[in-house]
């Protein structure tokens, strides 16, 4: 074991620290089954357009180990999509229950997420409470939305006051946007919309008020932010005057950007112009490593590790709060699993 972590660190040496992944997805074949029984006979399976590639726990280990990845939270944000009812419930507590074995025989390399029934509150709170006290996953994840409706809609104010509460986390992962085609740009939703929609997502929060009422729920914006970082001082400037809505409140620029700055965001988007724009918005404390693996390639973590270990806009002790303590302090659990395999 003490090997294995001097090989972490010794990959990592370019970063200065161990690399704490906290945007990374686990396709469990529970998923992926109930998926392509619901899918349309005679048609390729695909996630999002795309093609869905291989993985499996010892698969994922493996790529950690070639990178100097100490530890991933693994992930599955679409949920139960396309399930309802008692189907639902069913698919989100086998997928839970998976989770939890991987993280009980891999404490220290893995967090969980949980997998809600979205389509449910009232099962969705109940997994959540499930997945926290039973099983002693390290959060929650969702999409940004659920059938269009936004995270700061009233829908939601039972899960968010009971992350409040348990000051716990919430993975936010964005989906392709309501009425999404496709055929009328070309271009898959991974490659803008996803950006646009997590946009969407955390506006709708800090707008609405949810954010400033459940700030003590830790909700982790992926992707950099997508667009928000570029747009935070439009939102701040213009919503007061095109603001509209029961969900509306009206607040100044100032307050805008303090409540799009409160949010984690993971940078898979490591490049200088990326990391300028984000730095600008949120502090260090508020950023954590992504890879996006499996969905994102593993020829791409190489490229993006080395992009930000020679970005030099950051101190080395902000670089290693961003590759791994910033994680450390939000996931105690596989802190101390951490800390337990170096004693």
């Amino acid at each position: 074991m003490q090997e294995q972590i001097a090989g972490q660190m010794q990959v990592a040496a370019g970063i200065g620290a161990d690399v704490i992944d906290v945007h990374a997805h686990a396709l469990l074949p529970e998923w992926l089954e109930a998926m392509k029984a619901l899918a349309r006979p005679g048609r390729p399976f695909t996630i999002a357009g795309a093609a869905v590639p291989q993985w499996s726990e010892e698969l994922h280990l493996e790529v950690m180990d070639r990178h100097g990845i100490a530890a991933s939270i693994l992930s599955w944000p679409a949920n139960t999509a396309g399930l309802s009812g008692a189907p639902a419930r069913a698919l989100a507590r086998e997928m839970n229950e998976h989770f939890a074995a991987i993280v009980r025989a891999h404490p220290a390399r893995f967090g969980a997420f949980a997998v809600l029934p979205m389509d449910d509150m009232a099962a969705a709170l109940d997994e959540l409470v499930y997945a926290l006290d039973v099983l002693g996953l390290d959060g929650a994840g969702c999409g940004t939305h659920v059938d269009g409706v936004y995270l700061g809609d009233p829908l939601f104010d039972e899960l968010l006051a009971e992350l409040h509460r348990r000051q716990a986390t919430l993975f936010v992962h964005p989906i392709p946007p309501p009425d999404f085609n496709f055929k009328r740009i070309g271009l898959n939703a991974s490659i803008l919309e996803f950006m646009f929609d997590t946009t969407r997502m955390a506006a709708h929060l800090v707008v609405s008020g949810a954010k400033a009422r459940y700030a003590k729920a830790n909700i982790i914006c992926t992707h950099g932010g997508g667009t928000i970082p570029y747009l935070a001082p439009r939102i701040g400037i213009l919503e007061p005057f095109y603001g509209a809505g029961p969900q509306r409140r009206t607040l100044s620029p100032e307050e805008v950007q303090a409540g799009l700055a409160s949010f984690y965001y993971d940078i898979t988007a490591t490049r200088a112009p990326q990391l300028d724009a984000l730095l600008q918005l949120a502090p260090p404390d508020r950023l954590m490593m992504g890879t996006d693996y499996p969905m994102m390639t593993e020829s791409e973590i190489p490229p993006a590790l080395a992009a930000f270990a020679k970005y030099s806009g950051l101190s080395q002790a902000e670089r290693t709060r961003i590759a791994s303590g910033n994680a450390l302090k939000l996931f105690p659990r596989l802190a101390q699993a951490r800390t337990d395999i170096r004693t």
